[in-house]
């Protein structure tokens, strides 16, 4: 399993997936000036939980927050 699918996967498990904004996503966030992508998720007592994964393209701060496919499309440039 690749951290792009960890949304998906979560779900499969009846678990929601959010994103760093806590709305309810289908991939990753980027810190892009970091860089990282996140998926954040509750245990099963409530506690919010991060799961990060330090990305190894250059950090873009120009950036902010954004979902994955904004973050592909704006380093594909």
């Amino acid at each position: 399993m690749t951290f792009l699918a960890s949304p998906e996967r979560l779900r499969a498990l009846g678990v929601k997936a959010y994103s760093f904004f806590g709305e309810e996503t289908n991939e990753p966030t980027v810190i892009a000036w970091m860089p990282a992508a996140a998926v954040y998720f509750r245990d099963p007592d409530g506690h919010l939980l991060e799961y990060l994964a330090m990305l190894t393209e250059r950090p873009r701060a120009d950036l902010g927050i954004l979902p994955w496919s904004q973050w592909t499309q704006a380093t594909a440039e």
